[in-house]
């Protein structure tokens, strides 16, 4: 006798909330991401591509060869991610020193002339530098941009002047959803906006805790779709960061077992990037051009959109 299957379907009481990043909006899905017949149609994940405004001295051999002589002209790398038809950048500001703000401030200037793109602004993450470099950027910024990150040991000095200035924030905690709910509230108390703050859950790559940022994530979103109003933000994840500095991805002295180089260091930044996607992150942060394009089709090719 045949037997029927129905695909079970789970109802949950809350949506995540729908963040605005000045052109384009992320979140507001009802279920997990990529489960369509639960979400239907809802708002794709973003790609965004991440820009250091000075390249290290330690920066990998691939990305320099990726982007360039424009690697060194922060203006010139963001002309050239709107060339390639990405939709949202992400600017780091990757400073050492106090003495560098004004030179920062007027690159932030530079690129918000030459393009109109959304832009999120990142600082050195150093909390101390990051105090009065991420209040400069927001002071600077003419126009709304999502500025972070911050964290339980400096918000109270950076978020006030994020939230006058009408922009969007990142809360970064360690991989633990107590703390990411906590430091939600803390803000919040502050009266910033719940709808104007994206969740930075601190990401592990691929081989190096992208587990432990996995199951935090899911954590974090059942607990936001199941009516925890403090945690049903958007999740951002900084993928090339946390890709682009393993071995895998910057080394040549491996076994040769591991085959070509520049495919294993883009299959370590996309691995990464399509796991934190699954996972529930509503926009990963990524480097290189070539991973970025790949992981825009993987979202075209699988994700039901409105």
């Amino acid at each position: 006798m045949a037997v029927q299957f129905k695909v079970p379907h789970k109802t949950f009481s809350t949506s995540i909330r729908e963040v605005d990043l000045n052109g384009v909006k992320t979140g507001g899905e009802n279920s997990l991401l990529f489960m369509h017949e639960e979400t239907k149609s809802c708002l794709k994940p973003l790609v965004a591509c991440e820009i250091l405004t000075q390249a290290p001295a330690n920066h990998p051999g691939l990305l320099k060869q990726a982007w360039g002589e424009k690697i060194y002209d922060v203006a010139e790398c963001v002309k050239f991610a709107e060339i390639q038809g990405f939709d949202l950048l992400c600017i780091r500001f990757n400073i050492e020193e106090e003495n560098e703000i004004p030179k920062s401030t007027a690159q932030l200037k530079k690129i918000l002339s030459v393009t109109q793109l959304p832009l999120i602004l990142t600082g050195s993450f150093k909390r101390e530098l990051d105090v009065k470099l991420l209040t400069a950027l927001s002071e600077t910024a003419d126009r709304k941009c999502t500025i972070g990150v911050v964290e339980e040991e400096n918000y109270k000095e950076i978020a006030p002047v994020i939230r006058d200035c009408g922009h969007n924030t990142i809360a970064r905690t360690p991989i633990d959803i107590n703390l990411t709910k906590q430091l939600n509230i803390l803000l919040t108390e502050m009266d910033f906006e719940p709808d104007r703050i994206l969740i930075d859950p601190n990401t592990g790559g691929l081989g190096y805790g992208l587990d432990y940022a996995y199951s935090i994530i899911e954590r974090i979103k059942l607990a936001a779709l199941n009516g925890d109003t403090m945690l049903n933000m958007p999740v951002i994840t900084f993928v090339g960061e946390e890709a682009w500095k393993t071995k895998e991805a910057k080394s040549t002295a491996v076994p040769e077992q591991w085959g070509d180089f520049t495919a294993r260091a883009l299959a370590w930044e996309c691995i990464t990037a399509s796991s934190m996607l699954v996972s529930g992150s509503n926009i990963v942060v990524m480097r290189h051009p070539d991973a970025i394009r790949y992981i825009n089709t993987f979202i075209k090719n699988t994700y039901k959109t409105r």
